[in-house]
Formats: C-alpha cells, structure tokens, sequence
C-alpha cells in the first residue's frame, strides 16, 4: 500500500497536477546530475504544499544506504500555498545516493517521495550510423560480465512513446547505448571513478541530411531523429552540459556518392553548437567501402579536416581497425576503438597525460626533393611513424599466396598509382622513393574504395604509428616543390659571450630555425627560430668563451621545408685587458709598415700561434719547436681588426687582437 502511495505521488509530480505536494524539482530515478567544476552537483527538492495542516517537510539524503545528510523546513499550518526547497551536495564517484521526502504534522510523518540510485557525473552524446550503435557481439560481451551500476541512459521503450521518457541503467532499454558507449563508459569509471551517462541517438543506414533535419519552430521535436536525440537530453537536463558529442557517420552518403558531404556537416555543427553549447566534438573518419565511388575519397578527407575547420573538433581513424567486414566491426573491434576514442577524450576532459602519438597521424605536409625524384610526407610531431612493406594472404588449407599487397602502390599522385618504389620512416616522416622525376601536383593515401582476389575489402597494409594508431586517409593534397637552402650564412665574433651570424632570406621562407654545435659540427640543438624574413641574428649566449661554436640554418613553409644551409664556425672575441706582466708579448700593435708581428714570451714557451679574422677564419699559422721568440711577416693580409691565439706548452690559451693598418 506504501508503494501504491507513494507511486500515485509521483504521478502526480510528473504530471504537475494537484495533490498533497506540488513539485517543481525532484530527484528522478536513476537520475544522473552533470558535475560541476568541483565535481559536484546540487540536488534540489522544491515546490509547494498545496494542502494545510502540514508544519514541516524533511529530506533525507543516504549514500550508499548511509544516512549522510538532513534538510528541514517549517511550513504554514494554515497556509494551503508555501513554497518549499531544500538541497544536498552528491559528489562524482562511483556511489549512488537515494532521497526520502517527509511531510510532518507536529510528530506524525509521511513518506511523500523516494527516489533511488542517484549519480552525480559526466553527460556523452553519439550519433551517427550503425557503426555508432555498435550492437556486433552485444549479448556475448555485456550481457552477464558487464556491472552498469553507475552508468545511465534516457530513453523510452521501444516502439513507446516520448511520454514514456525514463532514466535507464546503461544497458537498458534494448542495448540502445551500443557497445562503443558502454566500453567508453567502463573506461570513465575504472579510470576516473565518474558515473556516466551516454545518449545514443544513431540510426543505421541514414545519410546525414536525414541525421539533421531539424524542426525550426522546436529543435527537440521527436519527430526527427536530431530532435528525438535532443529531447532525450533536454528532458534528462543534461543538453547544454554535454561534455562531448561522438560523431560516426558517412558511409551512407559515400557508399551512394551523396553531394555536398561538407556543407551538411556545417549545417548539422551548426545545429550542435546551438543546442548542446561548446561540447567537445570527435569525428571519426570512416573506412574504405567497396562501393566505386570515386568521391568517396574526397568525403573521407573532409572528415579528417574537420578539426581545422571548425572550432572545438578531435578527428579520429578507423581504417586499418581489425575487425572490419567492409561496412561494421566485430564487437572486439568497437572495443579497440571506443579505448582509441577514450585516450582522447581522457587528454581532452579528464587531464590525462598520456598524450604521446594518441591520434590518428595526420598529413601535414608533402614536398619533393630537389631532383623530384622522392616525396616527404611530414606528419604531425612528435609521431614516430611506421612503414609497413606489405600484407600477404594466404590459403590456410593449401599454404598458396593468395594475394600480396605492398603499401607503395596505395599512393597515387594525380590519381595514378604504380609511380612509387618504396618508403621508409624517419620520426615524423615517410620519405616514398620514385621510378623516376615527376612533375604531379597532387597525392592521394588510400583508394577511394577497394576489393580484390583476396577480400572484398580494404585490409592493409596502412600506415601507422609506433602506439598502433593508423594515419589518416588522405585526398588531393598538394604537392610543394622544396625550399631552396641557405647557401650565404656567415658568422663573426663581436665580443666573449656574442656571435652575429648573417645570410640572405629566402623568399618563399615562413620560418627558420637556426641550430648550433660546440667543438665540432656533429651534435647540433635548436638555439632560436624566427621569421623567414630575418636575415641576422647574434648568439647573445654562447656557453664557453674559448669554445668554437658551429650553426647551420633550415626553413619552412606551411607546405615544403629546405634542407640545412651551409654550416659555419666562429670562435667568441675574447678582449680582455694586457696583463701588467704577460706571459706573452706581441708587438708592435697596430702593426708596423713593415707587416712584421713580433712575439716574445718571458715566462713561457709556445708552439702555436695563430691569426684569424673577425670571422673566426685562420689566415696565418705558425707551429713549430717550443719558443719564447719569433717574428711573423703578415704583408699579405688586409687592413682591419685580426685576432691572435697563442698556445702555450703548459696548455694556455692566450688570445690578443690585433690591428693592422
């Protein structure tokens, strides 16, 4: 009888009608609260009493089935009409909290309201196809081993009504949140400890213009399968604190070679920004059909543009995903992908640091060599790529090669295929050797579709990187002829710690980067970059004055990059002041018109005695027995500012300018 009374209770909170207590917010079952900054939320229970005689209403809030919490406020016994709100704090963590509401007259109470297995976290929308839905193998991986206790859904019964709307937990109703979900939300909780809720809105077989119809007048209106998804979540509370929309789709629109894939997408980003705010939108890219459509190619490189087209987007691959049949995935292969998607979503949300080589590598890009008889295909940094030569098939029973596929014929420039040789990898690059120079403008990565004797699909080889993330599919991207390299770098000491280096810009330059090396010129670091306008730069630090220092230039563009510049050495000016007893002696200074230099030691001997110019080039040397006099004729060098080393047995440097008139 309680049960049947407190059921008639809520029917009439739902509905709004009249009754003991009217509310205007109340804890649903199930319910999940969006997280605050603080990882937080405030549990509201307001409303009016809307029957007199009543002193008090009472919220209890438990955790866990532990009493925590204890809300109170006195009503107007003979007021019909008082308003009432109390509150609690839940925090994001793998725990459910239950709500019981009391009313009071003087000692006498009455259960009014009680719902269960509230959870405070994180709100995930997916939409898309039915590589979205990801139903493959879902009795056999979630049905008995898979705990959803903190994790939720909203939805209503199949075949019901929007009017049926209800919290769910994630597995139910009817597997609608799809394995893709599920596993991203097994990953949030085991990972971070956050309950979830995921709204899966994805529809099989539906290009995306039916995806995005939209109803001008009530963007939520059910009717549509954009506003059937939006109701869900503006009926659970949670639209505009969203965290993150998981786009799947295309392969209806590239099968069928559809028009106008990218100003959809713009239309249908459009709609999420207004309805669900800045949520963090991750579009994956998807696989290689065997439908001919040439366009399909076209379509998929849209997809991996995105995140530069449209603010607050994350691009993914799934080409190369094990698993694929040529259009879904086994269950196992959602599973790889919802864990490829969750390493970017705990980046991007939850502060992971495991960042490294996470993404799908994508072109950045691609310049010939000098001769245009090679290509670089310059990746993002810091991945370390892979070349895989080739994929062989075989006939398990007979041991027969069926099929052998090698990664150099799956590029094509201008669309031609079979003008590669080869590749190799070096960090971030893949450098593809050529039959012989070619003038193509652009290159493609990947058919735009595929079967052959072996499959009716795309299944390798593809490009990727050391953490297994397969590159982006590529389409019509430019080719740029390789930036010239510096040949005129100089450089010249002006003082004990500074070294100006000078040269003549490229103009095709966007930015430069000048690298050193100390003692010799094998080991060089990134010292400075700038602009590719900038012609000088002085070195205002140099580590050691005695050391030789080595640089060498190198330029970029947003489309080609140069090899290094010519690589030159200096040595710091060193002028400090004679000592009043040198060691050393070297006279007359300024140089006499005779052009004799004189060198006298009266405390040492040397072996070598050296003369450069300001730009650390020796121009006269001397080398011989140990010394403490010679003379040195110098008639042949020009009139300026000279430096002279002179190297002692006992292994001092002692280093003087000169001035020869």
């Amino acid at each position: 009888m309680k049960r049947l009374y407190l059921g008639v209770i809520l029917f009439l909170y739902y509905f709004q009608a009249q009754g003991q207590l009217i509310f205007d917010q109340l804890p649903r079952e199930l319910q999940l609260y969006p997280r605050d900054a603080s990882g937080q939320a405030q549990v509201v229970v307001s409303g009016k009493m809307d029957t007199p005689g009543y002193t008090k209403i009472t919220m209890r809030m438990a955790r866990e089935g532990v009493l925590t919490n204890v809300a109170s406020q006195s009503l107007e016994p003979a007021n019909s009409n008082t308003p009432f709100s109390l509150s609690a704090t839940i925090k994001a963590e793998p725990a459910e909290y239950s709500f019981q509401v009391y009313i009071f007259k003087g000692t006498d109470s009455l259960l009014v309201a009680n719902p269960q297995r509230i959870v405070c976290g994180d709100v995930y929308i997916i939409h898309g196809q039915s590589n979205a839905l990801a139903l493959s193998n879902f009795d056999e991986l979630y049905s008995f081993n898979f705990n959803d206790r903190y994790m939720r859904n909203v939805a209503y019964p199949y075949l019901g009504l929007p009017s049926q709307m209800r919290w769910y937990p994630a597995k139910q109703p009817f597997a609608s949140i799809g394995g893709l979900g599920l596993t991203l939300q097994r990953l949030i909780l085991e990972n971070y400890g956050i309950p979830t809720c995921v709204i899966n809105g994805a529809m099989g077989g539906t290009p995306i213009s039916a995806l995005s119809i939209r109803d001008s007048i009530n963007h939520a209106n059910p009717i549509t399968f954009y506003g059937d998804l939006l109701n869900r979540a503006q009926w659970a509370g949670v639209a505009k604190q969203t965290k993150a929309i998981i786009w799947k789709q295309g392969e209806e629109d590239a099968g069928s070679g559809l028009p106008g894939y990218p100003a959809k997408f713009a239309t249908l980003y459009k709609q999420f920004r207004e309805d669900y705010g800045n949520a963090r939108i991750y579009v994956g890219q998807i696989n290689i059909l065997n439908n001919p459509q040439d366009s399909a190619a076209a379509l998929r490189d849209f997809q991996r543009r995105t995140k530069y087209l449209f603010n607050n987007v994350e691009t993914i691959a799934t080409v190369g995903t094990p698993g694929y049949d040529g259009v879904h995935y086994s269950g196992l292969a959602h599973q790889r992908m919802a864990f490829e998607q969750f390493r970017l979503i705990a980046r991007d949300i939850y502060g992971s640091k495991d960042t490294l080589q996470i993404n799908s590598p994508d072109i950045k890009k691609v310049f010939y060599n000098s001769r245009k008889d090679s290509i670089t295909l310059v990746f993002d940094d810091q991945m370390q790529m892979v070349w895989k030569n080739d994929t062989t098939f075989y006939n398990f029973a007979t041991g027969a090669k069926i099929a052998y596929r090698e990664q150099k014929d799956f590029f094509y420039l201008d669309r031609q295929s079979g003008l590669v040789t080869g590749g190799s990898a070096s960090g971030n690059r893949i450098i593809l050797s050529l039959k012989q120079p070619t003038s193509a403008k652009t290159i493609r990565y990947l058919p735009a579709y595929f079967s052959d004797a072996a499959s009716p699909f795309y299944d390798g080889p593809t490009l990727r990187n050391t953490r297994g993330m397969r590159a982006f599919s590529f389409d019509n991207v430019a080719i740029a002829d390789v930036i010239p390299p510096v040949t005129t770098l100089a450089a010249r000491p002006v003082s004990e710690k500074q070294i100006q280096l000078n040269w003549t810009a490229l103009p095709t330059a966007q930015t430069q980067i000048l690298e050193r090396a100390t003692g010799t010129p094998t080991n060089f670091t990134q010292i400075a970059s700038f602009a590719g306008t900038v012609g000088a730069y002085t070195d205002t630090n140099v580590p050691d004055m005695f050391g030789t220092y080595f640089y060498r230039l190198r330029a970029f563009s947003a489309v080609s990059e140069s090899t290094y510049s010519n690589v030159v050495s200096a040595r710091p000016l060193v002028l400090g002041a004679e000592p009043t007893e040198p060691l050393v002696q070297i006279y007359p200074n300024p140089l006499a018109s005779d052009r004799t230099l004189y060198v006298e030691a009266d405390q040492a001997l040397f072996t070598e005695l050296t003369v450069r110019d300001l730009f650390g080039r020796a121009v006269k040397t001397w080398r011989g027995t140990p010394k403490k006099a010679i003379s040195l004729a110098l008639d042949n060098l020009e009139a300026g500012l000279y430096i002279t080393d002179v190297q002692t047995v006992n292994g001092h440097l002692i280093r003087r300018k000169l001035i020869i008139r």
